[in-house]
């Protein structure tokens, strides 16, 4: 209770300091406009520091939980969710986190974790062919003469990453691969952040789907 409350003050003081910046823009005699832009930033990283410091989401302001801690010792074997393509061959190709704009692959990762697997047979095999057509779009654009894409076309390689860094593996014609790829497969990978911070190879893969099923 004592959170909703605090999270609907803090959006009407947003809110309302953000009717005081358009006021001094529309009555400049009136209202000092760049007083009312210095309350309006106030309130904005005020509100935002205290769902962070909170760890309690306060509408539209979030604490962003997805990194909140430390991982402890006897837990840090940390889990996430590879998607490969294959070809006719059965040789195994990473995919270049471009072929799932507008998506980032957290929050692809985040869909097939939370939804993927509650689907029904048939509707997970769609989900996984439009996976595949994504993929074989972009192998298609990254072999073309333009090259894939980035998600900012006017920044090209100098795009902001997302928090996490995924390597545009497509930019490169050795390592995209050169006939379409027929299936897909997810892997559930862990590993102990200590021991691959010696030896990067030290990953657990286990096969968690493919498509088509055998």
């Amino acid at each position: 209770m004592k959170t909703n409350i605090a999270s609907a003050l803090g959006f009407a003081a947003f809110v309302g300091s953000g009717l005081l910046v358009e006021a001094g823009r529309r009555f400049p005699g009136r209202w000092d406009r760049r007083r009312s832009i210095h309350v309006f930033l106030f309130v904005a990283l005020f509100v935002s520091f205290g769902a962070g410091l909170s760890q309690h989401d306060m509408w539209p302001f979030s604490s962003w939980k997805m990194m909140t801690g430390l991982t402890p010792p006897a837990t840090r074997a940390l889990p996430t969710l590879s998607i490969v393509g294959v070809d006719a061959g059965g040789n195994e190709y990473q995919i270049d986190y471009r072929a799932w704009k507008p998506l980032s692959p957290e929050e692809l990762d985040s869909w097939l974790r939370n939804n993927f697997y509650e689907l029904d047979p048939a509707a997970r095999a769609r989900a996984a062919s439009f996976l595949l057509q994504l993929s074989n779009g972009a192998r298609e654009q990254a072999l073309s003469t333009a090259g894939l894409p980035f998600p900012n076309r006017w920044l090209g390689h100098l795009t902001a990453p997302t928090h996490l860094l995924h390597p545009a593996v497509w930019s490169r014609a050795e390592n995209t691969p050169h006939t379409p790829l027929v299936g897909l497969r997810i892997y559930e990978e862990s590993w102990d952040l200590e021991a691959r911070r010696h030896a990067p190879v030290r990953v657990t893969r286990v096969l968690a789907d493919e498509y088509p099923s055998r």
